[in-house]
């Protein structure tokens, strides 16, 4: 089964992926969200300079990080050719012939939701957290904060859906409409309107939800994983809504709306626990040295 095949449609609409013909429906639905921002706002535009500079950021990323995407894709391709080989077995793709596209598409979200919340949990643990933490840099957080997002963190999704969704033997081509959609709601949960999904809050993410995720605040740490079913969160006992967000967003110690310092964050951050690892005296010695 071509593997490969079956990510690349599922991220066409998403990080890194954006050259494609998605532009439309990320233009589309970013004019739409703009639209209701202010109409909520009574049409006021006099937003805080840090929300300006979170923006440029953002586009910086968006774009910028299109050219680590060849290397991300290399890299991709030869541990993929090594999963290949150790020949794991899989379902037989016929078995999802029957199936109309529309519930092939559902049963795509799920699986790959399924995949994300576990990656996504992993990449908030110590080692991998420098990565992550660059999305959650962000203080104002907005649509385009869907992108602000280190070039390693894509190559980790597709390395975790090699792992978990492969068996499956999805048909690739019924993965299009569940990649729109994953896009558009990854856009969606980011805008700061303070909607909660009244009885659908454990069916589907909501902003509100979203936003005490990228809260900077020790209850909200680690919660809300899953990117479009909370009921992942309910179920792993990752849940955490308790209402309105207030709370400011952002995380402690990361380098705010600088793409080249972002990019480098976590591999200064790896370099430093890697010295301390092998010297655990270092450490004591840098300590000092800062007067800490």
């Amino acid at each position: 089964m071509d593997v490969l095949r079956y990510i690349e449609v599922m991220y066409a609409a998403s990080i890194g992926g954006l050259w494609r013909i998605d532009y439309l429906y990320v233009a589309g639905f970013c004019t739409l969200i703009a639209a209701v921002s202010l109409h909520r706002s009574k049409y006021r535009l006099r937003w805080p300079a840090g929300l300006y500079r979170s923006l440029g950021s953002n586009l910086g990323f968006w774009l910028g990080n299109a050219l680590f995407a060849p290397a991300v894709f290399i890299f991709h391709n030869a541990i993929k050719a090594a999963f290949d080989d150790l020949g794991l077995p899989h379902l037989d793709e016929a078995i999802w012939a029957d199936l109309p596209v529309w519930l092939l598409a559902i049963i795509a979200v799920l699986m790959v939701d399924f995949a994300d919340y576990w990656t996504h949990r992993a990449i908030h643990h110590k080692w991998l957290w420098p990565m992550h933490a660059v999305h959650h840099s962000d203080k104002h957080v907005n649509p385009l904060t869907t992108y602000r997002v280190h070039f390693l963190e894509p190559l980790c999704m597709r390395i975790s859906y090699l792992l978990i969704l492969s068996w499956f033997g999805l048909p690739a081509d019924a993965a299009g409409f569940g990649a729109i959609f994953l896009t558009l709601l990854n856009i969606y949960v980011h805008t700061t309107i303070d909607w909660g999904h009244g009885p659908l809050r454990h069916v589907i993410a909501s902003p509100r939800l979203h936003q005490w995720h990228h809260a900077n605040v020790p209850e909200a740490q680690n919660k809300n994983l899953a990117n479009v079913f909370p009921f992942y969160d309910v179920l792993f006992g990752t849940y955490y809504n308790p209402g309105p967000c207030t709370a400011a967003f952002g995380c402690d110690g990361v380098p705010d709306n600088s793409f080249v310092k972002l990019t480098l964050y976590p591999f200064q951050q790896w370099s430093k626990a890697l010295i301390t690892l092998i010297d655990p005296r270092s450490s004591a010695k840098a300590q000092r040295s800062t007067g800490s």
